[in-house]
């Protein structure tokens, strides 16, 4: 790499993350906070009259800009509308003018210059695949949370959910962008990128559960990769033919995934759940995955004996079959046993606690989170 900018930019970046780790083990937030605007703030200056001839006002560009435009769009509406399910809760941002402008600072400022920086480092070097690979860990290492890897290390739990819903899609993310910005320019990353942030703006935000984000932090920059995959290979005239078939694939494929997702979520009628023990053996067992279905406010006071029912108790779901129905002071409670149990449960199940009752059963297909749970609670 031969030029001294490209040097100067790969050295402020190695410098930030360095104080930016040091900070964060000084548990120094507000000079962080201060640091950060700063830093990058000046950096778009400096670097803001090295873009020549970035935006070309040509019509295939403008289909790429209103493409990822509309895409952030569709992103926005199906996070907040998720809220309608997993209802909502206050925003954790400040919402008054001061606290606006402090956000969009921390925020906003750092992707822009982090662009501008990879703009100009990818395009001088797009040939470098190497180089590439190294800027685009750096751009990820620079923009991870450090603050929050000190409560979590210690709980493997806690760091798997982390990994799975901050650091994934933060690396996916920015491999996209170096993807994005070496086959078009720095807007469609900007684009994609601040539409994410504007969570900073509601006052109230989505219920969701960290599966739901790590899912869909995952699964959207792999969607958009293979969408713009698919439009600069037609751009560029490569085997439209070639291309049609692999765009009507990949619209079969996001929609099957979409679907399983929504369905390993809740979000339908019919929920999966593993199955960690033996008490219900030889009707299923340990590793297998039962399908339920979620029941209706009546039904839950008129189930049946012999039923086996999902509940839940402490956020742990248990499948046992019920024995006995009681009622007591116009409430209804279950007793329930597992059928391998010499005894009944000794906690009466009441009608909130239910979630459904017992569809099917699926062999083996559970054993693979059963390993990973057993792995987190060693």
């Amino acid at each position: 790499m031969g030029h001294i900018k490209e040097k100067a930019i790969l050295l402020i970046l190695i410098i930030y993350l360095c104080l930016k780790i040091v900070f964060t083990i000084a548990n120094n937030i507000l000079l962080m906070n201060i640091m950060t605007p700063l830093l990058f703030g000046s950096m778009i200056f400096y670097l803001i009259w090295d873009i020549k001839s970035v935006y070309i006002r040509t019509e295939k560009n403008r289909k790429l800009y209103i493409s990822m435009f509309i895409i952030s769009c569709i992103h926005l509406i199906i996070y907040f509308c998720s809220g309608f399910h997993f209802g909502f809760v206050k925003s954790p941002y400040g919402h008054n003018v001061i606290s606006i402008l402090e956000n969009i600072c921390i925020q906003i400022i750092p992707i822009i210059s982090i662009e501008l920086a990879r703009f100009i480092v990818v395009k001088r070097n797009k040939n470098n695949k190497s180089l590439l690979f190294i800027v685009t860990i750096l751009f990820t290492l620079v923009e991870i949370n450090y603050s929050i890897i000190g409560d979590v290390i210690l709980n493997k739990e806690e760091l798997f959910k982390y990994i799975c819903s901050r650091v994934l899609p933060l690396f996916e993310t920015e491999f996209l962008c170096t993807y994005l910005t070496l086959n078009a320019s720095y807007v469609l990353p900007l684009i994609y990128r601040i539409s994410i942030k504007l969570n900073i703006l509601p006052p109230t935000l989505p219920n969701t559960n960290w599966f739901l984000i790590g899912t869909s932090s995952i699964l959207s920059p792999i969607l958009v990769y293979f969408y713009f995959r698919y439009e600069f290979n037609k751009s560029n005239n490569v085997n439209n033919e070639r291309n049609l078939v692999k765009k009507s694939g990949f619209s079969a494929v996001t929609g099957l995934l979409v679907i399983f997702i929504c369905f390993m979520l809740g979000l339908f009628r019919y929920e999966p759940i593993s199955i960690l023990s033996n008490s219900m053996a030889p009707f299923f067992e340990k590793g297998d995955v039962i399908i339920y279905e979620k029941i209706g406010e009546s039904e839950l006071h008129n189930i049946k004996e012999n039923t086996v029912i999902v509940y839940s108790i402490d956020n742990i779901s248990i499948a046992h079959r019920v024995v006995n129905r009681i009622e007591e002071n116009g409430e209804v409670y279950y007793q329930t046993k597992g059928d391998n149990n010499d005894f009944a449960d000794t906690n009466l199940v009441t009608t909130t606690q239910i979630k459904g009752k017992y569809l099917f059963k699926i062999k083996y297909l559970g054993f693979p989170s059963i390993w990973l749970y057993n792995y987190l609670h060693s």
